[in-house]
């Protein structure tokens, strides 16, 4: 078996001294950091609206392209196909138009 040979331990050293040590730099500015935060924070929020309008959407009905009509003689609500100006009420036979909105 191999086994690196054991160092024997230096005591001669002078002890730690602080004000010896030099600053070094920071790899990334304070600034950098937070606008980099921001960013993650913002694209991760756009991210999830965009999520939840693609999933509302999904979920949603659709809507219909048939025309309301409203009878003016009994008051009956009903559609009918989006090419037909006036129709026929099915509970009286009266013509009615289109409601407006």
């Amino acid at each position: 078996m191999l086994y690196a040979p054991l160092r024997k331990c230096d005591f001669t050293r002078k002890p730690f001294n602080v004000s010896t040590l030099q600053h070094a730099e920071p790899l990334v500015s304070l600034d950098h950091l937070i606008l980099a935060y921001v960013i993650a924070l913002l694209s991760a929020l756009t991210g999830v609206a965009i999520y939840a309008e693609l999933r509302r959407r999904r979920f949603e009905p659709t809507p219909s392209e048939d025309r309301i009509f409203r009878c003016t003689r009994c008051g009956y609500v009903y559609t009918d196909d989006p090419d037909v100006d006036r129709s026929r009420c099915s509970q009286c036979g009266q013509n009615n138009d289109a409601i407006q909105f």
